[in-house]
């Protein structure tokens, strides 16, 4: 039958071990551990063109490929000539639940009825200018952006109404080691260069800098 003396003991020494065993559970349930920050990487951007940043993602070279796969929702592909962005024809990769990834024309490309002038050289900063004869009568919202042999100049009253001026050719510099022509964005780049292109001089007019080896639109500081 055995010593009851030690059962007693037993169980004591098994409920100890027991109870110790629990503590150390909980006790580990409840190690501190610094909160893990989110990589910028993982950050979420917005996929319209006027936005800060996209999803860096080179363009194909082929200006494109409406419904043709992409790999990267969000990114943003530019194909066109002009210097204004909302003249030229934008992509964005779209995701869908049932066709996957695939790139998709934003039909959102205004109307630009305006023509540069065959000769780039007649294009004088500060000089006035007119579009009325395009259209038969342009209003104050119009606007023409144009590429010179170094600038971007552009046929415009000012970037809003509180720096609204007569109708004038303004012209801006993008800056050293940067294209006179404004690149599109998505388009391949290298380095870590920003340009500008009339972002605070012109109603349409943008910052482009090199990220992560393409073009994207950089928010500029206007006064």
């Amino acid at each position: 039958m055995g010593d009851p003396v030690k059962k007693a003991r037993s169980l004591f020494v098994a409920s100890g071990a027991l109870s110790l065993l629990l503590l150390a559970v909980v006790a580990c349930d409840q190690v501190y551990a610094d909160p893990v920050e989110p990589s910028p990487a993982a950050a979420r951007f917005d996929s319209g063109f006027a936005t800060t940043r996209t999803p860096p993602s080179p363009c194909p070279r082929a200006s494109a490929l409406e419904n043709s796969p992409c790999y990267r929702p969000g990114s943003v592909c530019e194909y066109g000539a002009s210097p204004d962005p909302s003249c030229n024809a934008i992509y964005t990769c779209k995701n869908d639940q049932s066709y996957g990834l695939y790139w998709t024309e934003d039909t959102s490309r205004r109307d630009c009825p305006f023509k540069c002038p065959a000769d780039p050289s007649t294009i004088v900063d500060g000089a006035p200018c007119d579009l009325s004869d395009a259209d038969g009568g342009a209003d104050d919202a119009a606007e023409l952006q144009c590429t010179t042999a170094d600038a971007t100049c552009a046929c415009t009253t000012g970037p809003d109404a509180m720096h609204a001026h007569e109708r004038r050719w303004v012209c801006r510099k993008p800056g050293d080691g940067c294209p006179v022509k404004r690149p599109g964005l998505g388009q391949v780049c290298v380095g870590s260069q920003s340009c500008d292109y009339g972002a605070c001089d012109f109603k349409r007019g943008s910052r482009m800098s090199c990220i992560d080896e393409v073009w994207q639109i950089e928010a500029a500081e206007c006064p």
